[in-house]
């Protein structure tokens, strides 16, 4: 989870960098792009969600992001993202 759309996008293009060679599926739930983008997105499977608070929150709220498969949960920025 980032902070910012902005970091969240920044993150979002460096993992697949990372796991090329696993072809690690990523996506950005982050606000100011379309809900059912993000939601059909996740309903096809990924293995990476960055996100953003609001827009991870309401993802989780819709039931369209499971949380009982989450298997490591980071926060970017975290004493900002807590305070």
């Amino acid at each position: 989870m980032a902070p910012t759309r902005e970091l969240a996008q920044q993150i979002q293009k460096v993992m697949p960098a990372l796991g090329d060679y696993m072809k690690v599926k990523v996506h950005a739930c982050i606000g100011g792009t379309s809900i059912r983008d993000d939601q059909r997105k996740l309903e096809s499977g990924v293995h990476v969600v960055v996100g953003t608070p609001g827009r991870v929150n309401d993802m989780i709220n819709c039931e369209n992001l499971q949380t009982d498969s989450i298997k490591m949960f980071a926060l970017d920025e975290a004493d900002e993202m807590l305070s």
